[in-house]
């Protein structure tokens, strides 16, 4: 993936094939009522979600893009500790692909999907997890996995998907942030994304991360410029007791070549 410039005009590429992709996510709804949306409704992709102590529920097979398939799964818990617990975490997803589907983790782009929320992961944990995963196809010797973060939800994504402006948007926590949505549940509604709304969430990254002074990224390469938002984000916090508005999604989109430049 060539390094993508912040103000360049962007497009959505839906005839994109992405083979295999692994989303690991903390909640059990949420994360999953939004996926599904985008994987199935806007892409029609195959989608496999895996939810703790459920398995495999509501499996969609596409008839358009039968080369593209989503694996949404969450962790134990919504802690960022159940990621590091590794007989429960890497070894699961290990065992999900080989002993399962015959796949190997070493082609298979996995992104885990977090939310800052102070309430329930600490400055250290979030540090560790952008640290550990660096790369969705490629951490060396670590499993593959590219760590991205809401700041301070995913409803920050949501939001940014209608809201044109939410990048100029300051949340305290993530119970603020929800209630934005629930302030105009229709306009908000996750059945209203579509394309043209994903290219406005990814606009609003862009201009979140123009205001951090980053004009340029690479998604393949992206852990430089992930830690300088995580320590941007964490000294507006301590300096202010709020967030700067900012999910990074839209990275996983760009990373996958969904979302390209015009």
């Amino acid at each position: 993936m060539e390094c993508q410039n912040t103000i360049k005009t962007l497009k959505i590429d839906k005839d994109k094939t992405i083979g295999d992709v692994i989303i690991i996510v903390e909640g059990e709804s949420e994360e999953f009522k939004l996926l599904k949306h985008i994987f199935i409704d806007i892409f029609d992709y195959n989608y496999y979600p895996i939810k703790r102590n459920k398995g495999i529920t509501d499996i969609f097979q596409s008839k358009t893009n039968k080369n593209s398939t989503i694996i949404v799964a969450n962790t134990s818990s919504s802690s960022m500790k159940s990621i590091f617990a590794y007989d429960n975490f890497e070894d699961k997803i290990y065992e999900l692909l080989f002993k399962d589907y015959k796949k190997s983790l070493k082609n298979v782009p996995i992104f885990i999907l977090w939310d800052r929320d102070r309430e329930n992961n600490t400055y250290n944990m979030a540090k560790k997890g952008i640290e550990t995963y660096k790369n969705s196809l490629d951490n060396e010797y670590g499993m593959n996995g590219l760590f991205l973060i809401s700041y301070p939800c995913v409803e920050s994504y949501e939001l940014s998907n209608f809201n044109k402006r939410l990048y100029c948007k300051k949340f305290k926590s993530s119970t603020e942030a929800k209630l934005e949505k629930k302030s105009n549940a229709k306009k908000y509604s996750l059945t209203n994304i579509n394309e043209s709304s994903l290219l406005n969430a990814a606009v609003n990254m862009h201009n979140s991360m123009i205001q951090f002074n980053i004009n340029k990224y690479d998604p393949s390469e992206f852990y430089e410029i992930n830690k300088k938002i995580f320590e941007k984000e964490e000294k507006i916090y301590d300096e202010n007791n709020y967030y700067n508005a900012l999910s990074l999604i839209t990275i996983m989109l760009v990373d996958l070549g969904i979302i390209k430049e015009k």
